[in-house]
């Protein structure tokens, strides 16, 4: 009897506002990967284990628990070439302590993005009040620091050498970016990344529960430049917590950036 087929399964860990959207974008074009969105976002706002506040006020849901999001990560995918997973690391701000609590038999990768781009759109979508829960800027939803410990686990206790893309990288160079991604995780590549059709059930039901979090990537049919003057990301009269925020996710960027695929 032959061994069952080894699929890639591969997760992209991202901090908010980093075109992470996008990327999934360009896996859901695929006709034969299983996609996922932020699986563990249900344990850190609505699962009884959740750690943010912002939803406190709605009851805990059952079957939520952060072990609980690790099992479907790890269940037994079938009739599929890869597994593909968007996830943010600040989701599991309270569980980075070692690697056991990441799912097991996945190949890492990381995105990161400028927080002096990322901050401020993650401020400006947090604070204007659209979305239930989101009427106001919590730092700790930045991610950068989750998004580095995470990153140091993989390297240290996993003992991979994951592969680090950069935002602006992404949109200046696309194909170059994902013909490297998917050489080194084993998903086939398909000029079909490049350019999308339709809007996913997947994204419209997030933009139905969170009007604007993904409207730009669910209008988009490609990676592109933000178009316009970027002046609102740099505005001198971001508040002093915003700006506090860029500073201290910088180190962690920088840091991260270093090592990140080179174009």
């Amino acid at each position: 009897m032959s061994s069952p087929k080894v699929i890639p399964k591969v997760v992209l860990w991202a901090v908010p506002r980093s075109i992470s959207t996008a990327f999934l974008r360009a896996m859901l074009s695929k006709k034969n990967v299983k996609v996922l969105m932020e699986p563990y976002v249900d344990a850190y706002y609505f699962g009884t284990e959740r750690v943010s506040q912002r939803y406190s006020d709605t009851p805990a849901l059952e079957g939520k628990t952060f072990d609980d999001i690790k099992k479907l990560y790890e269940q037994n995918f079938t009739d599929c070439e890869a597994v593909f997973v968007k996830d943010f690391a600040y989701y599991l701000a309270n569980n980075l302590e070692s690697a056991n609590s990441l799912p097991k038999n996945y190949i890492h990768t990381f995105l990161i993005r400028d927080p002096r781009k990322s901050v401020p759109s993650l401020y400006r979508a947090s604070a204007v009040g659209r979305t239930k829960g989101f009427h106001y800027f919590d730092p700790s939803d930045a991610g950068f620091h989750e998004l580095y410990k995470l990153y140091q686990l993989v390297v240290n206790d996993l003992g991979q050498d994951p592969l680090i893309i950069d935002a602006d990288d992404l949109l200046l160079y696309p194909e170059t970016i994902l013909r490297a991604f998917c050489k080194h995780t084993g998903i086939k590549y398909e000029p079909c990344m490049l350019q999308w059709e339709g809007n996913p059930e997947m994204l419209l039901a997030v933009e139905n529960r969170n009007p604007g979090w993904v409207d730009v990537a669910l209008s988009s049919r490609k990676f592109q430049q933000p178009t316009g003057t970027n002046a609102r990301e740099t505005e001198e009269d971001l508040p002093e917590e915003v700006h506090r925020c860029i500073q201290e996710s910088m180190l962690y960027y920088k840091t991260m950036y270093d090592k990140r695929l080179v174009v």
